[in-house]
């Protein structure tokens, strides 16, 4: 195999963990109990965490610990608290979101490995780019990326790139959907994501009123990767890492997938003709899959990365039904798979008892065959049936990483030494560069009747049993006549291999211990915020020329300008008006998408700013126009660490994450002197995706891309509650799903303005020009204490939400 290329495994539990390590895995991620983007996984204590980074190291396994979510300003201690635990129990790397944590993390353990969660959206050259060189050493792409676009990012940045290669997928790209939040309160950027995209929901024309008649309820449901038939693409790419998703599974899982991929990956290096066989891709199956895509990595798209029908585990496709006999409880099954006693099927739930073929009953029906089975419940002829699990593959799973199972064994190299009248030498040394010096406890004597042969020698240095090693070479050189005790032999045999463990163990050469790293969060003095005053200024955000010549006249500090086409447009229409415009870029802008800005040149000078919603955005705009930059919230600044990172380098605003509460955001502003904004307005955007229900759905979209028909039309999903999510698509034909109802605090304004923030953002979306107007009125007329449009406005909704303002996130 490359040397160098990783297959890396999910663990969710001690016996995952020995599941992916007796499989093959030579990397895990895990997470503790606090700070992890899978809060609901059983995760680790700290006892357990420091094992496991002990059973890894031993086993030439490296383990990476998920602290990949967004941090509360009064987190940030008991953050680097931990980050300073896992430093110093040697835990190889920390894969982190929190842009203000990662800098802390590179200020006070430099040697600390860092490595940008998937959370963190990088979907382009550029963000790669930037992210390497703030000292991230590797960068989890998202999961939307082409082999192609990896290819290029591989070949053009030197940083470790990791993608996924199988399992779950998210129709939003990671780090960027707020939908769980604001729904159910459970945040995706904290761990909790209660996962809406697994409801159902109907897709409905807005003008008109009618159902888009799908084949199944689930539409925002994706399929699950799989891409181990074509895993020879992704190695050639240049990746690194291979990532295996499923924290949540169990440990049967982690045991089959790895094992799959890796026999798979081997075989590929080796040039090997098939990669992987029939039986393989059916334990994929049946041990877990949503359907299964090859993913936008492999060039699938649409309804090839979706799955409508069923949010949960398919199964194994076995056959379907040719007759059921209710008064008999029988079943017969035309078999396209191999079916067997214990398994079982999705028709019903329980396990199969008697397999029966005519008269004789069986443990086993053969693809091919029509066999009977009892069976109690509903069933129709030409019903296809699954296997959804197999007693079998969860036992060869299991026998893997029995507490005993020692799999993966590491060469050992050994030099025995016994000269008469000196105590014997055992050096024991491994690949990576440790080694051990063991001696015997007595002298070695002359033989009365027989010597110590270099045989008999070797024969119990080689005994290293149950043990993660096995003697890869020994070498003893032992005097004619010598003798020593073949108890010594083992006993030093022994100490050597805890010793050669403890050695394994310690492998990073940290250089910041225990006292040396500390931290405390200090808030800024008072004379020290150059930018909070008591006058709050309003900004907005707008969508197109509608919404802008509908509040140019307004006394607004400053706006910000979506449409690239029409942005030379707004940009006269603004300076006519003697107001601030500033272009606000895409939240996603992939490789080639980066070509729309030529758009900008001419239009923007160094004396003009940027709003910037990704990061790759910063380094582009900064370079290419030498332009000022402010950043969006969908950077998800979360606490002042983060904010102080932004004004350091040199950006003029930050928007705050919309998952903050007023208190969080007051206490925030105490650690910060960048200019802050605060969203008291708009339709939250919930989700962008790659995955366009419009177009899918109803035209039937595959690789061409139509957005401009579905911008046409307005579309809504809807919940099983009657909310109404309206749907938009961008140039780049991706969709952005806003929330069901408007945030706004219009009647509760004092209370922001009581806090530190320095602008009220306005961010318009789907409005019309007319209430775009209205509703900025009635917010400078709120904040000039005049609220009489402040109440009028309320009536133009039927309903509005405060967001997170009073609630915030767990």
């Amino acid at each position: 195999m490359r040397s160098d290329l990783e297959i890396l495994a999910p663990v969710g539990s001690f016996e995952s963990l020995r599941a992916a390590v007796q499989n093959g895995a030579n990397a895990v991620y895990l997470g503790g109990k606090d700070f992890s983007a899978r809060a609901s996984a059983a995760n680790f204590g700290r006892d357990e965490l420091e094992e496991a980074v002990k059973y890894c190291h031993i086993r030439g396994v490296r383990l990476f610990v998920t602290a990949n979510t967004i941090i509360k300003q009064n987190e940030v201690e008991d953050f680097i608290e931990y980050m300073r635990f896992l430093y110093n129990i040697d835990v190889d790397a920390v894969i982190v979101q929190d842009i203000g944590m990662a800098m802390l993390i590179k200020k006070l353990m430099p040697d600390f490995e860092l490595h940008a969660s998937t959370q963190m959206a990088a979907h382009s050259i550029e963000d790669v780019k930037y992210l390497k060189s703030i000292g991230f050493k590797r960068v989890v792409l998202a999961r939307e990326l082409t082999i192609e676009e990896i290819e290029y990012i591989c070949k053009n940045v030197d940083v470790d790139i990791e993608v996924f290669v199988h399992g779950a997928l998210c129709v939003c790209y990671s780090g960027e959907c707020l939908m769980s939040s604001m729904i159910g309160n459970r945040s995706g950027n904290r761990g909790r994501c209660a996962q809406p995209c697994r409801q159902k929901y109907i897709l409905e024309d807005e003008e008109t009123g009618k159902i888009i008649e799908t084949e199944g309820e689930y539409i925002l449901s994706p399929r699950d990767l799989n891409t181990v038939e074509e895993i020879g693409r992704i190695v050639d790419a240049g990746v690194l890492s291979l990532k295996i998703e499923g924290r949540m599974k169990r440990p049967e899982y982690v045991a089959t997938v790895v094992s799959v991929y890796r026999d798979a990956v081997e075989r590929y290096i080796n040039g090997e003709k098939s990669i992987v066989t029939p039986e393989e891709i059916n334990e994929l199956y049946t041990i877990f899959n949503r359907k299964f895509t090859r993913g936008y990595i492999l060039d699938e798209v649409g309804l090839e990365i979706m799955n409508s029908e069923k949010p949960n585990n398919r199964g194994l496709y076995i056959g379907t039904v040719e007759s059921y006999n209710r008064k008999s409880k029988r079943l017969k099954i035309k078999l396209e798979n191999n079916l067997k006693k214990g398994d079982g099927i999705n028709l019903g739930g329980g396990t199969i008892g008697r397999i029966l073929k005519g008269n004789n009953i069986c443990e086993e029906g053969y693809k091919g065959e029509t066999i009977e089975i009892d069976f109690i419940g509903d069933a129709y002829i030409g019903q296809k049936v699954f296997k959804t699990s197999d007693n079998d593959l969860i036992e060869k799973a299991r026998k893997t990483f029995d507490e005993n199972s020692e799999n993966v064994k590491i060469p050992l190299f050994m030099n025995f030494e016994v000269k008469i009248g000196k105590p014997p030498v055992l050096k024991v040394y491994d690949e990576d560069g440790s080694s051990v010096h063991v001696y015997g406890d007595k002298e070695a004597e002359k033989a009365i009747k027989v010597a110590l042969s270099s045989e008999k020698a070797e024969t119990q240095l080689k005994k290293l049993g149950n043990t993660p090693y096995k003697a890869e070479y020994i070498e003893c050189s032992i005097d004619d006549d010598a003798t020593i005790p073949v108890s010594m032999i083992n006993s030093m045999r022994r100490e050597a291999v805890e010793r050669i463990s403890a050695e394994r163990v310690k492998i990073n050469d940290r250089k910041y211990k225990f006292t040396d790293i500390s931290y405390k969060s200090e808030p800024r003095s008072e004379e020290y915020n150059s930018y909070s005053t008591d006058e709050k200024k309003i900004r907005v955000k707008l969508k197109n020329l509608e919404q802008l010549k509908a509040v140019v006249d307004f006394d607004i500090d400053k706006i910000y300008y979506e449409d690239i086409y029409t942005f030379e447009a707004a940009k006269d229409i603004c300076e006519s008006n003697n107001k601030k415009i500033i272009y606000s870029a895409p939240r996603i802008m992939r490789n080639d998408d980066y070509r729309v800005f030529e758009k900008l040149e001419g239009v923007i000078t160094e004396q003009d700013d940027v709003l910037v919603s990704s990061w790759g955005e910063i380094k582009y705009f900064t370079e290419k126009f030498g332009c000022g930059i402010r950043a969006d919230w969908s950077l998800n600044t979360f606490n002042g660490e983060s904010a102080e990172f932004m004004r350091k380098s040199g950006i003029k605003s930050v928007c705050l994450s919309q998952e903050l509460n007023i208190g969080e955001i007051d206490e925030l502003e105490e650690f910060t002197d960048i200019e802050t904004e605060v969203c008291i307005y708009g339709y939250t955007p919930l989700m962008i995706s790659e995955y366009c229900p419009m177009g899918v759905l109803v035209r039937d979209c595959h690789k061409e891309k139509r957005c401009s028909d579905c911008r046409k039309i307005k579309y809504s999903l809807v919940d099983s509650s009657g909310n109404r999510y309206r749907l938009s698509q961008n140039e780049f034909c991706r969709t952005t799903i806003y929330n069901s109802e408007p945030t706004m605090i219009l009647n509760n304004i004092e209370d922001i303005e009581n806090t530190d923030t320095d602008v009220f953002r306005l961010d318009f979306t789907i409005e019309s020009g007319e209430l775009t107007r209205e509703v900025v009125k009635a917010h400078i007329e709120a904040i000039e204490e005049n609220m009489y449009s402040a109440d009028k406005i309320y009536e133009r909704f039927d309903n509005i939400t405060t967001g997170h303002f009073y609630r915030g996130v767990e």
